[in-house]
């Protein structure tokens, strides 16, 4: 092998291990609406559309669901910095409807759970489906600490119908 080769199967070796290490630490997570559980004081309120999750019928108030979230990466911990939620509120930035989302960081050896961050829905205009996102600094330890999505789903009236079908952390 001449020392062009070498120098050749050098550079593609480096260059295949940063990319690996930058694969490696972008690892995401993600979840669908109708994967996540409901809450008991929700029972019969919701229902399920293939991902969504959302008001059944002509019902309203308040739902709630859970979502775990897991560590996708092998070892150590992903440096997430961004909750991104795809949603329909009817109204916008109104109060008839409104979609939250809330990572929750729970101590392992206490059970004290804190929020990380919120998601609402009302501080967009958008009214059709859609997706936005929230900024957030954090540190994650999935070593000392267990984490979840809270959602949240209002409805005033009936005359329309949240959504939501997925929440990422990337």
């Amino acid at each position: 092998m001449t020392t062009t080769q070498k120098n050749i199967a050098l550079g593609m070796l480096l260059g295949s291990l940063f990319l690996m290490s930058h694969a490696a630490s972008a690892a995401t997570w993600s979840t669908s609406g109708s994967v996540c559980a409901p809450g008991v004081d929700s029972a019969g309120l919701y229902n399920f559309n293939g991902a969504q999750f959302l008001f059944n019928g002509t019902n309203t108030g308040e739902i709630k669901a859970r979502c775990a979230v897991t560590n996708p990466k092998d070892s150590g911990a992903p440096a997430w910095k961004t909750m991104v939620v795809g949603y329909q509120d009817p109204d916008g930035t109104g109060i008839n409807y409104q979609v939250t989302a809330q990572l929750l960081r729970v101590d392992k050896s206490s059970g004290v759970s804190t929020i990380i961050t919120t998601f609402s829905s009302n501080s967009f205009t958008s009214t059709g489906p859609t997706s936005h996102s929230v900024s957030f600094t954090h540190t994650f330890d999935f070593d000392n600490n267990a984490y979840y999505v809270r959602l949240t789903l209002d409805r005033v009236d009936s005359l329309n119908n949240p959504a939501f079908w997925f929440v990422q952390l990337k």
